[in-house]
């Protein structure tokens, strides 16, 4: 990374700390401090199997984006970008939902103890009610998702707002006419292959 991407990587981290500290909850302030701490001379380049720039683009045009929106778009070539593939879910829905991990055991600055990233989803995608060992919060960065956690109806999550899900709670979100950006942070047991899409 050349200085201007180290300054606008380090901003976009530490914009995140702060969104995740104000969640008030112990794992957010895990992911506050991991981001805190990230040391960006450990940074790991990878190389994204997918290309979301035409959807981050898209995103960005959004009336009620987040500040940070900006500092994504600036930094979206330094990260890896793939279309997330979990247990059950259809590849015409993953192919919607591209998906990087910025800290973490498979981030681009290591950590043991969390992960931390960003997933763009574009419009109409019904990601459909799941669950996963890892204790998981969203903040939305950019367009109005409507969310199921638990039993609840779903309801529309605006930007700014967090959305949490304890660990092994069934959750769902689906995207109407607007793409959608969020930060997420996983604690607690970090298996990514306990993901699994729902029985119905």
């Amino acid at each position: 990374m050349n200085a201007e991407q180290q300054r606008d990587f380090s901003m976009l981290l530490s914009g995140l700390a702060d969104a995740f500290r104000q969640e008030d909850r112990k794992g957010g302030i895990e992911a506050a401090t991991a981001l805190s701490k990230a040391d960006i001379s450990g940074y790991r380049s990878m190389t994204s199997d997918k290309d979301p720039s035409r959807l981050l683009a898209k995103i960005s045009e959004l009336d009620n984006c987040q500040p940070m929106m900006k500092l994504v778009a600036k930094c979206q070539s330094l990260l890896a970008w793939t279309c997330w593939e979990g247990s059950g879910l259809e590849s015409e829905i993953s192919s919607k939902l591209f998906t990087t991990e910025l800290v973490g055991p498979d981030g681009h600055i290591p950590a043991e103890n969390v992960r931390i990233g960003l997933l763009a989803s574009e419009s109409w995608t019904d990601y459909p009610v799941s669950n996963h060992s890892g204790e998981e919060t969203y903040f939305v960065i950019a367009g109005v998702a409507e969310w199921t956690v638990g039993k609840s109806d779903y309801a529309p999550r605006q930007p700014g707002e967090f959305v949490h899900h304890p660990a092994w709670e069934l959750h769902g979100r689906r995207t109407l006419d607007e793409p959608f950006l969020g930060a997420w942070r996983w604690s607690g047991d970090l298996d990514l292959s306990s993901f699994s899409v729902a029985r119905s």
